[in-house]
Order: structure tokens, then sequence, then C-alpha cells
């Protein structure tokens, strides 16, 4: 066993709104700002420390060229090293870092720069057959993003929806938890809560260079009534528009390291890594897998659900956070409210939005950094994938009652 694993740093983008701010940029492009701002934001650059890159993504046709888009971000970086891309859905950036910690914890790295990267505006129409001729009629042009389904099974805002009845979750409590979630983080956004880990995005366009230095999704102007006018949509019984994060553009990034490495290298650390683990579930099940990684990783860990301090759950649909901390909460009222109390506190991706491949990271440094601003203690991070994978992380920042 080697030392314990610990982010030294944690940097991401503003989160773009679909056809928005972002939607032009190679994601390469993209990733390789998030990520130098990462490597540097010591006040030295780590770059030429990194053993390997791990890169999630979902959909490398976005990329000007799909195919070894880690390598790609590697290169564009100046490092040499290995770069392994990983598409497990929304669950690609967690698959990343487990991975990178795997190789450490077997002693083959001592550090990795993990990154999650999307730009779900430049998610290319897809012509199938069209390689062969089309001897007559019209050419079917297929959107993979719209709806976001796999053939064979429901829409994932039917399983949302259906798992939101499964355990007795009204449309009225989706919507208020949405409406909370754009007060939470219009609250932190005003006290700037994120200026830890957001870094301003250059973007070049016809008309020079513009900055993108907040998160253009959220709509904090919205209300319940809003949201209950909504129609339901792709064939659920309770999943909108506004209960659900977007089509969304961003990238997250971070350096892990062993304990030894950073110490030798003279750097503090953010957070510690305690443990990170991979949960499915049967394909429908995407609403409470996030429950079921987070009691895998706390099982693992032998750690106390009343030990966490603070919970970040994807809200790759309000349903999400709902069911899984009901489900955590043994269905009991009252534990249930107090989980709902610590979990998503600065708001989520129904308002900061949902870029798939740069979600996990989004969610886990934002905890690690809230720890931090209270002191310290003991998080989890937990979000869903495809066709139900989960993947959770349990973070303990230094100070507080349970670090």
């Amino acid at each position: 066993m080697t030392s314990s694993l610990v982010l030294v740093s944690a940097k991401r983008s503003p989160f773009g709104k679909y056809l928005g701010s972002l939607s032009k940029m190679d994601p390469a492009d993209l990733a390789v700002q998030v990520a130098r701002a990462a490597l540097t934001a010591g006040g030295r650059d780590l770059a030429p420390e990194i053993d390997q890159v791990f890169v999630g993504n979902c959909i490398p046709a976005s990329f000007e060229t799909g195919s070894v888009t880690g390598r790609q971000i590697s290169l564009k970086l100046g490092i040499p090293g290995f770069a392994t891309t990983f598409d497990t859905a929304c669950c690609s950036p967690l698959t990343a870092l487990r991975t990178a910690a795997w190789g450490m914890r077997l002693g083959e790295l001592s550090s990795a720069l993990i990154i999650g990267v999307e730009i779900m505006s430049r998610a290319p129409h897809i012509a199938h057959g069209l390689r062969g001729g089309v001897k007559a009629g019209a050419v079917n042009l297929v959107d993979p993003i719209f709806p976001i389904e796999y053939r064979g099974y429901n829409s994932v805002a039917a399983d949302a929806s259906d798992g939101a009845a499964t355990y007795g979750i009204s449309r009225h409590e989706l919507d208020a938890w949405a409406l909370g979630s754009h007060r939470k983080w219009l609250a932190a956004d005003r006290a700037g809560r994120f200026s830890d880990e957001l870094i301003p995005i250059n973007i070049k366009t016809r008309r020079g260079e513009k900055v993108l230095a907040r998160d253009e999704f959220p709509r904090p102007d919205t209300t319940l009534a809003k949201m209950a006018a909504l129609p339901t949509v792709f064939g659920s019984a309770t999943t909108t528009p506004g209960n659900a994060p977007g089509l969304n553009d961003g990238c997250s990034a971070a350096v892990l390291m062993t304990a030894d490495r950073a110490t030798a290298l003279g750097l503090e650390p953010l957070a510690e890594i305690v443990d990170a683990a991979p949960t499915t579930a049967e394909p429908e099940g995407i609403s409470w897998i996030p429950a079921l990684a987070i009691k895998n990783v706390l099982k693992r860990t032998g750690t106390s659900l009343d030990a966490i301090d603070l919970i970040e759950i994807n809200e790759a649909f309000a349903a999400m956070p709902l069911v899984s901390t009901k489900i955590l909460a043994g269905k009991d009222e009252e534990s249930w409210l107090r989980l709902l109390e610590k979990t998503n506190v600065n708001g989520g991706a129904v308002a900061i939005g949902h870029p798939v491949g740069a979600s996990g990271l989004r969610i886990t440094m934002t905890l690690a950094y809230e720890l931090r601003r209270r002191g310290g203690g003991l998080g989890v991070s937990a979000i869903c994938g495809g066709l139900s994978q989960g993947e959770a992380v349990l973070v303990r920042v230094a100070g507080g009652h349970h670090a």
C-alpha cells in the first residue's frame, strides 16, 4: 500500500448553456485552459510532475478529431506521459479519478492529471448508412443527445420520473428542489463561494476575444409557478425542462498525488481522497444508484453516514438527490430532511448545468472547497451514469469535527 491520496488542486470552467458561449470551442482547447489552471494553481507548473493523464469524455465526435481525445489534450499541455480516455457516461471523470487512484495504490504512479470535459453543443447529428450510399429518398439524421436514451431502454428522463414515483416523490417536490437549486446557486455566487474553483475562459470569436467568468445556465429568477406550467418530456410523468439540467458545456480538472509526492514537492493538499467506489443497479435505476454508490464507499471505509458533514449528488435530474437521500435515510422523514439540508448546499446541476463528461469532478471539487470553507470535515460525492452505473468518492479535508 502507498501513502494516502490527495487532491492538490482542482479547477473548472464556468458551465455554458446549450449553444452558448462555449459552444464553438474544440473541447481539447477548453480542456487545456482548465487543466493549465489546475496545474499552476499553487504558483508553480506541475506539468513536468505528472505521470499520467486520465480524461473523462462521453462525446468524442464533438472534438475536431474524435479519437484518443485524452492524448490530444495531454500533447497540447506538453505532458508526454500515457493518456487514457474514459466513457462511463456521466461517471466518466470519477471513473478516471478512481483508475488513477488504483495506479497510485499499486505503486505504479505517484501523480496524475484528471480531466472531465464535454461540449454537448457540438454533438453532431448522425446519418447511419450514408457511407454506403443512399439510392433514393431522404437522409435520416439522428440526434444522439435528444433525447438521451439507449436502444431497448426508456429515456433517462422517463427513468428519473419512474424512480421518483417508486419512492413517493411528487412533481411538486421535484420542482421545489429544482427551484431551491437555482436559489442556492445564486446565494453561493453572490457570496463568492465558487471563486476557488472557477477560472475565466478566453473564447475567440469573429469579433475578437471574449471571456466567460460565470456559469451561464442558472435561472435564479424562475418561480415555482413557472416550473409547474412546464410540460413533461420524453414520455415521462414528472420530468420537465425545469426539474432537469440542460445540455451543457464545460470542463473540470484536478491534480491527484500520493501524499508522499505532494509533501516532497512542498504542496499543500486541498483534500484527501479517502476512497472511491463504483456500483451498478438495474438499468432503470439511475435515480437510486447514487445512494447505492454512497453506501458502498461508506461500507468499504467503515464510515458511518452520521459522520458525513456534506453530500454532493449530481442533479442529472432533481429526482437523483431526492430519491437517493430518501434511501439513505431509510425512508425516515426526519432523517431524510436532515440529509437534504446538507446535500448540494450551493446548488446543483439543475442550476449550474450538467456537461456530462465534466460533472463528476465538478461536484467533488465543489464539495472539497465547501468543506475547507467550513473548517474541514468529511464529505461524499456521488453521480449516476447511463444504464445505471454509479461512482462515489469519500473526501476528507483537514480540520473540522470529523477530519
